[in-house]
């Protein structure tokens, strides 16, 4: 358990005008170049290199395979074409009206078309908030959860590692130690263990990576959760669906049962930043009365920053009975709150055209999934599944980090191909033992590298993205790292869309992929 006093202060607002307001020739910026503003520096482009810390370029990138849409991807022509289309009519808008206003018009369509896209324009009070990151979404989920009370709510979520790496920080915590989460819910002094922390972490993983029994993930959240709601506290019940390596924890059954219990108590938020769910299973959710945190830049594969948190109306009916949080007006620019929720709030007025690109390039990729069959998808990501999972087990060089099944059997919605994996994460192993950290992050750099005949490989030109190293536990004294290889909402219409590559061609694209990821493994062992 990670558990920490949440800061008093306002956080940091990244991106605040990434269009300079002063600039009389808007027309003089490209799609390329506000793709990388109006984020941190995450999206700049690092030095001559032309790529983001996500090793991503902002034009496209024909050469290079996208199977890493966990993390990020580099942007596809057809979403680059619609950045391009926003981009000119932008610069002349931008000669006939303020920004911050070209900007809160251009939102409510973003808004309009991201419902429709995923399938939730009859969800009658449904509220979009559009934001950068989802760690931002956690923060305002956090602030949301907390309007109106007298202390800061208590946050309980799922293994750190697992979600964004600077969620923990954006709540006012850290990662760091301290007991675990079941030896408070343990404690026969449950009032005195509640008295400080404020987030609380339930990790899915034991310390060696080997999944935790998840009855025993739930009963530990609702003991403390239980406790928590009794002594009036708030609470905000983080579900991710899915995580980075493909997991659902808490079960949807632990967070109905205690949303029910408590319901002037606790909010549900669910992670749901890879976006690898189908409408229905997105509709049940606020159904539920859970907040969403959605972005179109994992499994969508638009570019990095941008974020949307769904509200359902029982959540912004509460909302709108208390004062909003100050620390969340400076959050979130005007444009960005639904217009009907901002009342008389002070809300910054100013504009950030890069999030607006790269939310209409996201949304072009969105298009294109959902005009597919969905039986067809279905049936693609279950071969694409079964052929990921075979080749990682024949081969010495990987070690599959184990995935629970998807279950969602409580929203009561019918299996989609959402409850299919679509995140392979996998160790590498080289002479018998795991690779170390260091290796492994070497293995992945060179994955996105022309490497030419090297070593007499033809297939070592072929530059790859897969997700990068994230942690999944430890063996011994060395930190378990996996890289992950993903199905993604455009190698879906590679494999299915007409004109397209073929479902065999894109399933044999992805084990060359891991073709290449052994043989850098037993490259890097061996020097």
């Amino acid at each position: 358990m990670s558990a920490a006093r949440l800061s008093a202060a306002a956080p940091q607002t990244v991106g605040a005008a990434s269009w300079p307001a002063a600039s009389p020739e808007p027309a003089k910026f490209d799609a390329a170049t506000l793709l990388t503003t109006g984020g941190d520096n995450r999206i700049e482009l690092q030095d001559a290199s032309g790529l983001n810390r996500y090793g991503c370029a902002p034009r496209p990138d024909a050469d290079i395979a996208p199977f890493g849409s966990s993390t990020a991807s580099t942007i596809s022509p057809a979403a680059f074409a619609a950045a391009e289309r926003l981009t000119g009519r932008l610069a002349i808008d931008a000669t006939l009206a303020p920004h911050a206003q070209i900007y809160r018009q251009e939102l409510e369509r973003i808004r309009a078309r991201l419902h429709g896209a995923l399938g939730l324009t009859d969800v009658a009070g449904l509220k979009t908030v559009i934001s950068l990151s989802g760690t931002d979404l956690h923060r305002i989920a956090l602030h949301i959860t907390g309007a109106g009370a007298a202390s800061p709510p208590l946050v309980i979520m799922p293994e750190p590692h697992e979600t964004g790496s600077g969620v923990i920080a954006a709540l006012g915590g850290q990662v760091g130690p301290g007991p675990a989460l079941r030896a408070v819910a343990s404690s026969v002094s449950l009032e005195s263990a509640l008295a400080a922390p404020q987030i609380m972490t339930a990790p899915s993983r034991a310390a060696d990576g080997c999944l935790r029994p998840a009855h025993e993930v739930d009963e530990d959240i609702s003991v403390i959760v239980s406790a928590a709601a009794r002594q009036g506290r708030r609470v905000l019940l983080v579900l991710m669906d899915v995580s980075k390596t493909g997991l659902t924890s808490p079960s949807i059954a632990c967070a109905q049962d205690l949303k029910q219990r408590f319901p002037e108590q606790v909010e549900v938020f669910v992670d749901a930043c890879q976006l690898r769910l189908a409408p229905a299973t997105l509709a049940a959710y606020l159904a539920q009365d859970f907040m969403i945190g959605i972005t179109g830049s994992k499994f969508m594969t638009g570019p990095a920053f941008s974020a949307a948190l769904l509200i359902p109306p029982g959540v912004s009916d509460r909302l709108s009975q208390a004062p909003l949080p100050r620390a969340l007006t400076r959050l979130c620019a005007l444009g960005e709150w639904p217009e009907e929720m901002t009342g008389e709030r002070a809300f910054d007025e100013r504009a950030n055209f890069g999030l607006l690109l790269r939310w209409e390039a996201a949304l072009e990729e969105m298009r294109a999934f959902s005009q597919l069959p969905q039986t067809a998808v279905q049936a693609f990501f279950t071969d694409f599944a079964e052929a990921m999972g075979e080749r990682l087990a024949e081969d010495a060089s990987f070690e599959a980090i184990t995935v629970r099944p998807i279950e969602r059997m409580g929203l009561g919605v019918a299996p989609s191909w959402d409850r299919i994996q679509t995140i392979f994460p996998f160790a590498l192993r080289a002479g018998g033992r795991l690779m170390t950290p260091v290796e492994t992050m070497g293995v992945h750099r060179l994955l996105g590298a022309d490497l030419g005949d090297w070593a007499g490989w033809s297939s070592g030109a072929r530059r790859i993205q897969l997700g990068q190293p994230v942690n999944c536990g430890a063996r011994g004294s060395e930190p378990l790292i996996a890289l992950r290889i993903c199905m993604s909402a455009r190698l879906a219409c590679a494999a299915l869309s007409t004109g397209g590559r073929g479902a065999a061609a894109v399933i044999g694209e992805a084990i060359d992929v891991l073709d290449k990821t052994a043989w850098l493994a037993t490259r890097l062992a061996d020097a």
